[in-house]
């Protein structure tokens, strides 16, 4: 339980960064006032004080967006993945020890694949289909379920199997996992996936954009890899 709460919270701060920073941003180009030195807030955590000023936090946050942002939202993806990873093991009726191999594996998807391949992908989206309209949303709705969703699918599942079976016995089987598992990951993605186009295009901040769908991929990592470490019949 103390685990799931670690995992919100973090998923929470997570998706109040962008809000804070965007905020910061435009607050008009007046500098805030000061205010009086006092007492910092600070949370305490067995006796430590850590600073979690969520307004530095966004502004370092989207600092960091800014300089490197292929490398910011690569790292953001391998926490959030590893996140999901750790939730979904929890609610796996299985009750077995939870498995540190898979939570490495998901977390190195996400920060060597799902980061950085989300960043060219929506570069390159909005070079093809510019503007946010509902029908130009819609276009890169059936883009990304069509081409970017089923990859990365298929990239996960391979992922899992190697890591379970090794690159030899993984690769072998990975076929037949692809056939029993991606059409049916696939369908239930059309259930989510479009709700957060919708979302991120319609009332996110561009430059927010990779991370609210970050966010979003928390949820639905947690359900591609219980679809992942269900076995190749």
């Amino acid at each position: 339980m103390k685990m799931m709460n670690l995992m919100m919270g973090s998923v929470l701060l997570a998706s109040l960064l962008p809000a804070t920073a965007a905020w910061q941003a435009t607050s008009g180009g007046r500098p805030l006032p000061r205010a009086a030195p006092g007492p910092a807030k600070a949370l305490t955590l067995r006796g430590g004080a850590v600073d979690l000023s969520l307004a530095s936090l966004g502004a370092a946050y989207a600092s960091s967006l800014a300089s490197r942002p292929v490398v910011t939202k690569a790292f953001t993806a391998g926490v959030i993945f590893s996140l999901s990873d750790v939730a979904g093991q929890a609610i796996a009726p299985s009750g077995a020890a939870h498995d540190v191999p898979r939570t490495l594996t998901s977390g190195l998807v996400g920060l060597l694949y799902f980061g950085p391949a989300l960043h060219w992908w929506l570069e390159m989206i909005s070079r093809v289909v510019p503007g946010f309209d509902l029908k130009s949303t819609l276009v890169k709705t059936l883009m990304g379920q069509s081409c970017f969703g089923p990859l990365m699918t298929a990239v996960f599942f391979a992922a899992s199997l190697v890591q379970v079976h090794g690159p030899i016995g993984g690769l072998r089987r990975w076929p037949a996992k692809v056939k029993q598992d991606l059409v049916s990951t696939w369908a239930a993605g059309l259930c989510f996936w479009p709700f957060v186009d919708l979302i991120c295009y319609s009332f996110v901040p561009v430059m927010w954009i990779p991370l609210g769908y970050n966010v979003a991929s928390f949820l639905w990592t947690i359900w591609l890899s219980l679809q992942a470490a269900r076995q190749v019949s």
